[in-house]
């Protein structure tokens, strides 16, 4: 699921888990990742109807760009992987 928070942040949602959503999060900089609670995450960040492959590969290109961490690196291979066989969606 892609996401936006108001403060025009995008993010990519790649699990949930019982307390908390996992986040590759796009800024100026390097990609990272952050877990976010699902109450912060349900108040603060609205999915958008960009398709999820679209944005997996405009991620790439700015991580190529400016650089992620390993554990953002990782979490967009798995989600690539997992577009390739079948649709996914988390919520």
């Amino acid at each position: 699921m892609v996401v936006i928070n108001r403060n025009r942040n995008t993010a990519i949602a790649v699990k949930r888990t019982k307390y908390a959503v996992l986040l590759v999060l796009m800024k100026s900089g390097r990609l990272a990742t952050a877990y976010v609670q699902h109450e912060t995450f349900a108040s603060t960040w609205q999915e958008l109807k960009e398709p999820l492959d679209s944005a997996v590969e405009k991620f790439y290109l700015h991580a190529q760009k400016n650089g992620a961490t390993q554990s953002a690196l990782n979490a967009l291979e798995k989600l690539k992987k997992d577009l390739s066989g079948a649709s996914m969606r988390l919520f």
